[in-house]
Protein backbone atom coordinates (compact mmCIF):
# COMPACT_ATOMS: atom_id res chain seq x y z
CA UNK A 1 0.00 0.00 0.00
CA UNK A 2 2.82 2.37 0.82
CA UNK A 3 5.25 1.23 -1.90
CA UNK A 4 4.79 4.42 -3.93
CA UNK A 5 6.40 6.42 -1.12
CA UNK A 6 9.43 4.15 -0.83
CA UNK A 7 9.79 3.87 -4.61
CA UNK A 8 9.63 7.60 -5.30
CA UNK A 9 11.17 9.20 -2.22
CA UNK A 10 14.67 7.77 -2.33
CA UNK A 11 16.82 7.33 0.77
CA UNK A 12 17.11 5.60 4.13
CA UNK A 13 18.58 8.38 6.29
CA UNK A 14 16.92 9.17 9.60
CA UNK A 15 15.45 12.46 8.36
CA UNK A 16 13.91 11.06 5.17
CA UNK A 17 12.67 7.94 6.96
CA UNK A 18 10.83 10.21 9.38
CA UNK A 19 9.30 12.06 6.42
CA UNK A 20 8.11 8.81 4.84
CA UNK A 21 6.51 7.72 8.10
CA UNK A 22 4.76 11.06 8.46
CA UNK A 23 3.45 10.92 4.89
CA UNK A 24 2.05 7.43 5.47
CA UNK A 25 0.22 8.64 8.58
CA UNK A 26 -1.11 11.86 7.02
CA UNK A 27 -2.24 10.01 3.89
CA UNK A 28 -5.05 8.35 5.84
CA UNK A 29 -6.86 11.62 6.56
CA UNK A 30 -8.71 14.17 4.45
CA UNK A 31 -7.48 17.25 6.35
CA UNK A 32 -5.34 19.82 4.48
CA UNK A 33 -1.58 19.30 4.48
CA UNK A 34 1.09 21.99 4.21
CA UNK A 35 4.42 20.81 2.78
CA UNK A 36 7.42 23.03 3.42
CA UNK A 37 11.02 22.86 2.31
CA UNK A 38 13.63 24.54 0.15
CA UNK A 39 13.36 24.52 -3.61
CA UNK A 40 14.26 21.19 -5.19
CA UNK A 41 13.66 19.05 -2.09
CA UNK A 42 10.83 17.01 -3.61
CA UNK A 43 7.68 18.64 -2.30
CA UNK A 44 5.57 17.45 -5.23
CA UNK A 45 6.81 13.89 -4.67
CA UNK A 46 5.61 14.20 -1.08
CA UNK A 47 2.25 15.49 -2.30
CA UNK A 48 1.87 12.57 -4.69
CA UNK A 49 2.84 10.20 -1.89
CA UNK A 50 0.13 11.69 0.31
CA UNK A 51 -2.43 11.15 -2.43
CA UNK A 52 -1.51 7.77 -3.88
CA UNK A 53 -0.74 5.97 -0.62
CA UNK A 54 -3.94 6.88 1.17
CA UNK A 55 -7.69 7.03 0.94
CA UNK A 56 -7.69 9.10 -2.27
CA UNK A 57 -5.42 6.80 -4.29
CA UNK A 58 -7.99 5.80 -6.92
CA UNK A 59 -9.17 9.38 -7.49
CA UNK A 60 -7.63 12.25 -9.52
CA UNK A 61 -4.50 14.11 -8.43
CA UNK A 62 -4.15 17.57 -9.96
CA UNK A 63 -1.07 19.76 -9.43
CA UNK A 64 -0.95 23.45 -10.22
CA UNK A 65 1.78 26.03 -9.78
CA UNK A 66 0.25 29.09 -8.15
CA UNK A 67 2.94 31.40 -9.52
CA UNK A 68 1.49 31.07 -13.03
CA UNK A 69 -1.99 32.38 -12.21
CA UNK A 70 -3.42 35.88 -12.17
CA UNK A 71 -6.32 36.53 -9.79
CA UNK A 72 -8.94 36.11 -12.50
CA UNK A 73 -7.35 33.01 -14.00
CA UNK A 74 -6.89 31.37 -10.59
CA UNK A 75 -10.57 31.71 -9.69
CA UNK A 76 -11.88 30.66 -13.11
CA UNK A 77 -9.55 27.66 -13.35
CA UNK A 78 -10.30 26.52 -9.81
CA UNK A 79 -14.05 27.10 -9.73
CA UNK A 80 -14.92 26.94 -13.42
CA UNK A 81 -17.21 29.38 -15.19
CA UNK A 82 -20.46 29.73 -17.08
CA UNK A 83 -20.80 30.82 -20.68
CA UNK A 84 -20.79 34.61 -20.89
CA UNK A 85 -19.25 35.11 -17.45
CA UNK A 86 -16.51 37.18 -19.12
CA UNK A 87 -15.43 38.13 -22.62
CA UNK A 88 -13.67 34.89 -23.57
CA UNK A 89 -16.15 32.57 -21.86
CA UNK A 90 -17.65 31.11 -25.04
CA UNK A 91 -18.86 27.92 -23.35
CA UNK A 92 -19.33 26.51 -19.85
CA UNK A 93 -16.16 25.10 -18.33
CA UNK A 94 -15.77 22.86 -15.31
CA UNK A 95 -13.08 23.93 -12.86
CA UNK A 96 -10.32 21.92 -11.25
CA UNK A 97 -12.47 21.30 -8.17
CA UNK A 98 -14.89 19.32 -10.33
CA UNK A 99 -12.11 17.61 -12.29
CA UNK A 100 -10.47 16.47 -9.04
CA UNK A 101 -13.74 15.42 -7.36
CA UNK A 102 -13.00 12.86 -4.66
CA UNK A 103 -9.25 13.35 -5.09
CA UNK A 104 -6.54 15.89 -4.30
CA UNK A 105 -5.45 19.28 -5.59
CA UNK A 106 -1.83 20.26 -4.97
CA UNK A 107 -1.18 24.01 -4.78
CA UNK A 108 2.55 24.40 -5.35
CA UNK A 109 4.24 27.71 -4.43
CA UNK A 110 1.14 28.78 -2.50
CA UNK A 111 3.11 31.74 -1.16
CA UNK A 112 3.00 33.32 -4.64
CA UNK A 113 -0.80 33.74 -4.57
CA UNK A 114 -2.05 37.30 -4.28
CA UNK A 115 -4.09 38.26 -1.23
CA UNK A 116 -7.22 38.24 -3.38
CA UNK A 117 -6.60 34.67 -4.53
CA UNK A 118 -5.71 33.67 -0.98
CA UNK A 119 -9.11 34.95 0.14
CA UNK A 120 -10.87 32.81 -2.47
CA UNK A 121 -8.96 29.72 -1.33
CA UNK A 122 -9.63 30.50 2.33
CA UNK A 123 -13.36 30.72 1.66
CA UNK A 124 -13.23 27.33 -0.06
CA UNK A 125 -11.48 25.78 2.94
CA UNK A 126 -13.91 27.35 5.39
CA UNK A 127 -17.14 26.52 3.61
CA UNK A 128 -16.20 23.43 1.55
CA UNK A 129 -18.30 24.78 -1.29
CA UNK A 130 -17.93 27.10 -4.26
CA UNK A 131 -19.74 28.76 -7.14
CA UNK A 132 -18.46 28.78 -10.73
CA UNK A 133 -17.80 32.28 -12.06
CA UNK A 134 -21.04 33.71 -13.42
CA UNK A 135 -23.23 31.10 -11.72
CA UNK A 136 -25.57 31.23 -8.75
CA UNK A 137 -25.33 27.47 -8.21
CA UNK A 138 -23.45 26.41 -5.08
CA UNK A 139 -21.45 23.21 -5.50
CA UNK A 140 -20.13 21.07 -2.65
CA UNK A 141 -16.35 20.68 -2.78
CA UNK A 142 -15.07 17.14 -2.36
CA UNK A 143 -11.30 17.38 -2.63
CA UNK A 144 -8.30 17.24 -0.36
CA UNK A 145 -6.16 20.36 -0.37
CA UNK A 146 -2.38 19.92 -0.31
CA UNK A 147 -0.22 23.05 -0.43
CA UNK A 148 3.52 23.65 -0.62
CA UNK A 149 5.78 26.62 0.02
CA UNK A 150 9.54 27.00 -0.33
CA UNK A 151 9.73 30.11 1.85
CA UNK A 152 8.96 30.96 5.47
CA UNK A 153 5.23 31.67 5.49
CA UNK A 154 5.45 33.12 9.00
CA UNK A 155 7.70 35.87 7.66
CA UNK A 156 5.23 36.43 4.81
CA UNK A 157 2.51 36.83 7.43
CA UNK A 158 4.59 39.41 9.32
CA UNK A 159 5.05 41.46 6.15
CA UNK A 160 1.36 41.21 5.24
CA UNK A 161 1.99 39.11 2.14
CA UNK A 162 0.22 35.98 3.38
CA UNK A 163 -3.02 35.63 5.30
CA UNK A 164 -2.58 34.24 8.79
CA UNK A 165 -6.05 32.67 8.79
CA UNK A 166 -5.25 30.81 5.55
CA UNK A 167 -2.00 29.59 7.09
CA UNK A 168 -3.86 28.15 10.07
CA UNK A 169 -6.38 26.45 7.76
CA UNK A 170 -3.60 24.81 5.77
CA UNK A 171 -1.36 23.95 8.71
CA UNK A 172 -3.56 21.22 10.19
CA UNK A 173 -1.15 18.53 9.04
CA UNK A 174 2.35 19.28 7.81
CA UNK A 175 5.41 17.69 6.25
CA UNK A 176 8.85 19.30 6.10
CA UNK A 177 11.08 18.08 3.28
CA UNK A 178 14.70 18.25 4.50
CA UNK A 179 17.40 19.79 2.29
CA UNK A 180 19.94 17.40 0.80
CA UNK A 181 22.68 18.67 3.12
CA UNK A 182 20.65 17.32 6.07
CA UNK A 183 20.36 13.88 4.48
CA UNK A 184 23.74 13.60 2.79
CA UNK A 185 23.91 9.91 3.76
CA UNK A 186 21.32 9.35 1.02
CA UNK A 187 23.66 10.72 -1.65
CA UNK A 188 24.93 7.35 -2.87
CA UNK A 189 21.44 5.88 -3.21
CA UNK A 190 20.19 8.99 -4.99
CA UNK A 191 23.09 8.94 -7.44
CA UNK A 192 22.46 5.26 -8.21
CA UNK A 193 18.78 6.01 -8.75
CA UNK A 194 19.51 8.78 -11.26
CA UNK A 195 22.15 6.73 -13.10
CA UNK A 196 19.65 3.89 -13.49
CA UNK A 197 17.07 6.40 -14.70
CA UNK A 198 19.43 7.75 -17.35
CA UNK A 199 20.52 4.23 -18.33
CA UNK A 200 16.89 3.51 -19.14
CA UNK A 201 16.63 6.77 -21.08
CA UNK A 202 19.89 6.71 -23.03
CA UNK A 203 21.06 3.09 -22.84
CA UNK A 204 24.70 4.00 -22.13
CA UNK A 205 24.99 1.47 -19.28
CA UNK A 206 26.93 3.59 -16.81
CA UNK A 207 27.67 1.55 -13.68
CA UNK A 208 28.34 4.33 -11.15
CA UNK A 209 30.80 7.06 -10.19
CA UNK A 210 34.36 6.80 -8.92
CA UNK A 211 35.10 7.19 -5.21
CA UNK A 212 37.01 10.47 -5.59
CA UNK A 213 34.16 12.10 -7.46
CA UNK A 214 31.72 10.80 -4.87
CA UNK A 215 33.83 12.37 -2.10
CA UNK A 216 33.74 15.70 -3.92
CA UNK A 217 29.97 15.55 -4.37
CA UNK A 218 29.51 14.63 -0.71
CA UNK A 219 31.36 17.76 0.42
CA UNK A 220 29.26 20.08 -1.74
CA UNK A 221 26.39 21.89 0.05
CA UNK A 222 23.76 21.46 -2.74
CA UNK A 223 21.73 24.69 -2.54
CA UNK A 224 19.46 23.38 -5.31
CA UNK A 225 18.95 20.10 -3.43
CA UNK A 226 17.69 16.98 -5.24
CA UNK A 227 16.86 18.86 -8.44
CA UNK A 228 20.40 20.21 -8.65
CA UNK A 229 21.82 16.76 -7.94
CA UNK A 230 19.72 15.20 -10.71
CA UNK A 231 20.83 17.84 -13.23
CA UNK A 232 24.46 17.41 -12.17
CA UNK A 233 24.38 13.62 -12.54
CA UNK A 234 22.55 14.05 -15.85
CA UNK A 235 25.39 16.22 -17.15
CA UNK A 236 28.10 13.92 -15.80
CA UNK A 237 26.33 10.89 -17.25
CA UNK A 238 26.40 12.39 -20.74
CA UNK A 239 30.01 13.60 -20.45
CA UNK A 240 31.46 10.32 -19.18
CA UNK A 241 33.65 8.37 -21.60
CA UNK A 242 33.27 4.97 -19.95
CA UNK A 243 31.02 2.88 -17.72
CA UNK A 244 32.37 4.50 -14.54
CA UNK A 245 31.83 8.25 -14.28
CA UNK A 246 35.15 9.70 -13.14
CA UNK A 247 36.58 13.10 -12.27
CA UNK A 248 37.15 13.97 -15.91
CA UNK A 249 33.53 15.13 -16.05
CA UNK A 250 34.04 17.84 -13.39
CA UNK A 251 34.72 20.51 -15.95
CA UNK A 252 35.92 23.97 -15.04
CA UNK A 253 32.40 25.33 -14.79
CA UNK A 254 31.87 23.05 -11.80
CA UNK A 255 34.93 24.23 -9.93
CA UNK A 256 33.04 27.32 -8.76
CA UNK A 257 30.43 25.02 -7.21
CA UNK A 258 32.10 21.85 -6.04
CA UNK A 259 34.71 21.93 -3.23
CA UNK A 260 38.19 22.10 -4.71
CA UNK A 261 39.76 20.60 -1.58
CA UNK A 262 38.10 17.26 -2.30
CA UNK A 263 40.00 16.83 -5.54
CA UNK A 264 43.74 16.49 -5.87
CA UNK A 265 43.52 15.91 -9.61
CA UNK A 266 41.80 19.06 -10.82
CA UNK A 267 44.36 19.97 -13.51
CA UNK A 268 44.15 16.43 -14.90
CA UNK A 269 40.35 16.63 -15.00
CA UNK A 270 40.47 19.96 -16.80
CA UNK A 271 42.86 18.55 -19.38
CA UNK A 272 40.57 15.59 -20.01
CA UNK A 273 37.47 17.63 -20.72
CA UNK A 274 39.31 20.09 -22.93
CA UNK A 275 39.79 17.48 -25.61
CA UNK A 276 42.52 15.18 -24.18
CA UNK A 277 45.28 17.64 -24.90
CA UNK A 278 48.80 17.04 -23.68
CA UNK A 279 49.47 18.33 -20.16
CA UNK A 280 51.95 20.95 -21.30
CA UNK A 281 49.89 22.33 -24.19
CA UNK A 282 48.45 25.28 -22.27
CA UNK A 283 51.83 26.42 -21.01
CA UNK A 284 53.24 26.19 -24.54
CA UNK A 285 50.68 28.70 -25.81
CA UNK A 286 52.03 31.44 -23.57
CA UNK A 287 48.55 32.13 -22.19
CA UNK A 288 48.21 33.30 -18.61
CA UNK A 289 46.07 31.25 -16.21
CA UNK A 290 42.83 33.22 -16.65
CA UNK A 291 43.07 33.14 -20.44
CA UNK A 292 43.88 29.43 -20.44
CA UNK A 293 40.96 28.79 -18.12
CA UNK A 294 38.60 30.76 -20.36
CA UNK A 295 39.80 28.86 -23.43
CA UNK A 296 39.36 25.49 -21.69
CA UNK A 297 35.78 26.39 -20.80
CA UNK A 298 35.02 27.49 -24.35
CA UNK A 299 36.58 24.31 -25.77
CA UNK A 300 34.41 22.23 -23.49
CA UNK A 301 31.22 24.17 -24.19
CA UNK A 302 31.65 23.95 -27.95
CA UNK A 303 32.41 20.22 -27.78
CA UNK A 304 29.58 19.47 -25.36
CA UNK A 305 26.95 21.44 -27.29
CA UNK A 306 27.99 19.77 -30.54
CA UNK A 307 27.80 16.33 -28.92
CA UNK A 308 24.29 16.98 -27.59
CA UNK A 309 23.11 18.24 -30.96
CA UNK A 310 24.45 15.09 -32.61
CA UNK A 311 22.57 12.96 -30.08
CA UNK A 312 19.31 14.86 -30.66
CA UNK A 313 19.78 15.14 -34.46
CA UNK A 314 19.99 18.89 -34.17
CA UNK A 315 16.92 19.40 -31.99
CA UNK A 316 17.80 22.38 -29.80
CA UNK A 317 14.85 21.91 -27.43
CA UNK A 318 15.74 18.27 -26.70
CA UNK A 319 19.43 19.11 -26.33
CA UNK A 320 18.65 21.91 -23.87
CA UNK A 321 16.44 19.58 -21.82
CA UNK A 322 19.16 16.92 -21.73
CA UNK A 323 21.67 19.26 -20.10
CA UNK A 324 19.19 21.11 -17.89
CA UNK A 325 19.48 24.49 -19.62
CA UNK A 326 16.78 26.83 -20.86
CA UNK A 327 16.27 26.56 -24.64
CA UNK A 328 17.12 30.23 -25.14
CA UNK A 329 20.39 29.93 -23.20
CA UNK A 330 21.34 26.78 -25.10
CA UNK A 331 20.53 28.50 -28.40
CA UNK A 332 22.91 31.31 -27.47
CA UNK A 333 25.70 28.75 -27.05
CA UNK A 334 24.93 27.29 -30.49
CA UNK A 335 25.14 30.79 -31.97
CA UNK A 336 28.22 31.74 -29.94
CA UNK A 337 30.25 28.82 -31.27
CA UNK A 338 28.73 29.04 -34.77
CA UNK A 339 27.73 25.38 -34.73
CA UNK A 340 26.30 24.32 -38.08
CA UNK A 341 23.25 22.09 -37.51
CA UNK A 342 22.64 21.35 -41.20
CA UNK A 343 24.67 18.16 -41.10
CA UNK A 344 23.00 16.83 -37.96
CA UNK A 345 19.84 15.34 -39.52
CA UNK A 346 17.51 18.02 -38.20
CA UNK A 347 14.05 17.04 -36.98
Amino acid sequence: MFSIIDNNIIGQSASITQVKTLIKINAQYSAPVLITGETGTGKELAARGLHYSGIFADKPFIALNCSTFSDELFVSELFGYKKGAFTDAKTDKEGLLVAADGGSIFFDEIDSLSLKSQTALLRLLQESEFRPVGSSQVIKANVRIIAAANCDLCKKIETGEFRQDLYFRLFILSVRMPPLRERIDDLGELISYFINKFNNEYGLNRSGICTRLFAKLKQYHWPGNIRELENTIHRYYLLASGPVIDEAVTIELDQNRLPSSASQAQPQAETSVAGNREKDEVSDTGLDFCEAKRKAIEDFEASFVTKLLHQTKGNVTKAANMCGKERRAFGKLVKKYQINRQGLQLD
